[in-house]
């Protein structure tokens, strides 16, 4: 599916993410126990997520669910949900601002790139996906039970203000960019 050299890239970014993980935590002195859906909290270095709550009842069952790692766009990781959605595929990715700002940040969709949306997340710094704050649907206010947090041991990171964010991926060209 990746050639080695893409596979060598995303494991440098992994590695670079925990580094930066684990340094957010010393200074904040936060450990396992940080609020997952804080304020400014992002994935990190997960290779698997999943999103959980979302009140609304069209949008929930479609975009709950477990995501794993799939490939990089404009720069930034991107996730696949494992189980089709009601039989959709479904995608969290980040779009830049080359279409404008309207439609930069994070996105939930059945393809990257789409104009077929169900979450947006306006966050255009953050490395990896935010864990709160997300529009779901996309047109309305954020839902705060809507929570997209790491799974598989890895915690969310928490950077303390003040702080610079944590390291993007090297290479923009990584893998399949929009």
């Amino acid at each position: 599916m990746y050639n080695q050299a893409q596979m060598q890239q995303m494991q440098q970014y992994q590695q670079q993410m925990a580094q930066y993980q684990q340094q957010m935590q010393q200074r904040a002195g936060a450990g396992a126990g940080a609020p997952v859906a804080a304020l400014g909290a992002e994935v990190g270095s997960a290779r698997a997520l999943r999103i959980s709550g979302i009140k609304h009842e069209v949008v929930g069952p479609i975009i709950r669910g477990d995501y794993q790692l799939a490939q990089m766009n404009h720069g930034k990781p991107a996730y696949k949900k494992q189980a089709a959605g009601q039989g959709l595929e479904v995608m969290i990715y980040f779009w830049d601002e080359r279409d404008g700002i309207a439609s930069s940040g994070w996105w939930i969709g059945p393809q990257i790139g789409g104009n077929m949306v169900w979450g947006h997340h306006p966050n255009r710094t953050s490395a990896t996906p935010p864990t709160g704050g997300w529009q779901a649907p996309h047109s309305s206010p954020a839902d705060p039970s809507m929570v997209v947090a790491p799974v598989g041991g890895a915690s969310p990171i928490v950077p303390p203000s003040g702080v610079g964010g944590p390291p993007r991926p090297g290479q923009p060209g990584l893998m399949a960019q929009q």
